[in-house]
């Protein structure tokens, strides 16, 4: 199953670290469109690719509460839990913040 916290995350406060996001919205990514086109089996490396394609930040739109691009590359970096080196090159880059 797509949506499965990788085996070996770190849980955070006792807990899936996906459950950071609210139950109604991860429903909502899980079903959007680019959660299944875009964010199936991503990987670590290949989110980095994705990450610089994003032209804005942003939680939801519309009025069927559609999440953005974003919101859903957090949900999959909250799900597969890249390195910790990984993020910091993300946090540093500074030609696509």
């Amino acid at each position: 199953m797509a949506n499965r916290t990788v085996k070996d995350a770190h849980s955070v406060k006792g807990t899936n670290p996906q459950y950071l996001v609210e139950k109604i919205i991860r429903t909502r990514i899980y079903e959007s469109r680019y959660w299944k086109e875009e964010c199936f089996a991503l990987t670590a490396e290949l989110m980095v690719d994705k990450a610089m394609e994003l032209k804005y930040i942003g939680g939801v739109y519309g009025g069927n509460i559609k999440p953005t691009p974003f919101l859903c590359l957090v949900l999959k970096m909250l799900q597969i839990q890249p390195e910790k080196d990984i993020v910091v090159e993300f946090i540093r880059n500074e030609d696509f913040k």
